[in-house]
């Protein structure tokens, strides 16, 4: 007689190899949501900063900076034109406006979607500010974590 003995694995061994997989996966979602978090903020910052480069092209020819939706065609000079207001970030996740703007000044603010993940981020809504030359980067969290890519 010889001994067969069947190939396979055990009840047992499969919980162990479930449970060991739900720990593992318990600990990376977190940092997994973290990173998609980080990686949309820079939807918020290229369109600022697409914004405030529409800005300067607009000044370059008028006596003040530009609010989003100026009355011009945009099809006449695509370069001057803004976006309509509120303009929505490219991804999605963002929604653009210039609450201020003179001749010397201008405020961009990115804020959050509302329904979105990116509501859960440290960072919250984003703001640039040109007052005479300097700007200013500022975020609802840490200003220099938060405006790096």
């Amino acid at each position: 007689m010889t001994n067969t003995r069947k190939k396979g694995f055990t009840l047992i061994e499969l919980m162990i190899v479930v449970g060991i997989v739900a720990i593992l996966a318990t600990l990376a979602l977190p940092s997994f949501r973290d990173s998609v978090r980080k990686s949309r903020r820079s939807d918020a910052m290229n369109a600022i900063l697409n914004i405030h480069l529409a800005q300067e092209r607009w000044r370059a020819n008028h006596s003040t900076y530009g609010l989003l939706g100026n009355p011009y065609d945009p099809l006449a000079d695509p370069q001057l034109y803004l976006g309509p207001d509120p303009l929505i970030s490219p991804n999605g996740h963002y929604s653009l406006t210039v609450p201020i703007h003179t001749a010397t000044t201008y405020t961009i603010i990115g804020a959050v979607v509302a329904d979105d993940d990116q509501e859960n981020d440290s960072c919250g809504d984003f703001t640039l500010t040109f007052v005479a030359g300097v700007i200013d980067k500022t975020a609802d969290g840490d200003d220099d974590r938060c405006w790096t890519r």
